[in-house]
């Protein structure tokens, strides 16, 4: 995955809102309807180790609680090929690291802070590596000895588009474009347009620049130019256009003139201008017009 995709997702989710909606509709605990977003901060981990200054997709988030108390998110994004089996073990030794930072800091607290580990998992193959630390050790001694550690895994891969769709917010709206094919993306083109017409701009602002580093790099100037969403289904179409055709390059897409109607037929159907039709499936206006 390329580097800048991955610096893509720390930027989004280092922003307090895309933070909220990836907690509140992926993590199914209790905690969660007990954290007060609004006083939620980023972790300065200057001060941790050197191994979390080395890591280029980890996030912390202080998220105190409405009935006190505090829980730390530590958010792992993983875009790795492959399945690292190892992750349980990964994990472990980043909690523990932050512990050994706070403990510099304040040498004899009474308890650590709770830590909840999240892992942010976007690659292809389906996420197979254990969750939980015992499953690596050998089981030869009392599992009471054994350190009891699990990790909570988000796949992307795991929902459907339906799924996602339905949750009807930016967390689950970047999974819905990062995850689709080009097809499944024309066809919600709509559906995610209204998730971003809803939003606050500097947060949509922060999305079409994801967008545009997930399907060109480097990210075109005048992205940071786009002040209403009008503009949206345009560029969302545009976006398509390139995806389509990096798929094209590497095999993927046969081009079959039947399969070029069709999509044509599903963007003229949703109201999609008649020149971004033409553009993205190559068919002419004419061909367009007849169908």
């Amino acid at each position: 995955m390329p580097d800048h995709h991955d610096r893509g997702y720390k930027a989004l989710f280092s922003n307090q809102r895309f933070m909220e909606q990836l907690v509140t509709s992926f993590i199914h605990e209790d905690w969660v309807a007990h954290v007060d977003f609004s006083k939620a901060s980023l972790v300065d981990k200057s001060y941790v180790t050197r191994q979390f200054k080395k890591l280029e997709s980890d996030l912390i988030w202080k998220l105190p609680l409405t009935d006190e108390g505090t829980v730390y998110l530590y958010l792992l994004i993983e875009f790795q090929s492959s399945v690292d089996p190892w992750m349980s073990f990964r994990m472990l030794r980043y909690v523990l690291e932050f512990y050994g930072g706070l403990l510099k800091t304040k040498p004899r607290p009474e308890r650590l802070p709770a830590v909840f580990p999240l892992l942010v998992y976007n690659g292809d193959p389906r996420w197979t590596a254990p969750e939980q630390f015992a499953t690596l050790v050998d089981q030869r001694i009392a599992a009471d000895y054994i350190p009891h550690f699990r990790y909570y895994k988000l796949a992307a891969n795991e929902f459907s588009p339906d799924q996602l769709e339905a949750m009807h917010n930016l967390a689950s709206a970047l999974f819905l474009v990062d995850s689709s094919t080009v097809d499944e993306i024309q066809r919600r083109i709509r559906g995610i347009v209204s998730i971003l017409e809803k939003e606050q701009p500097e947060v949509v602002t922060e999305f079409i620049r994801w967008l545009y580093a997930h399907f060109e790099d480097p990210v075109p100037q005048w992205v940071d130019e786009i002040r209403t969403l009008k503009e949206v289904p345009t560029m969302l179409a545009t976006a398509i256009k390139k995806k389509e055709q990096e798929w094209f390059k590497e095999g993927l897409m046969e081009g079959r003139i039947e399969e070029r109607r069709e999509t044509a037929r599903r963007m003229k159907a949703r109201g999609i201008e008649l020149d971004i039709i033409a553009e993205v499936t190559g068919l002419s206006r004419e061909e367009i017009e007849e169908l």
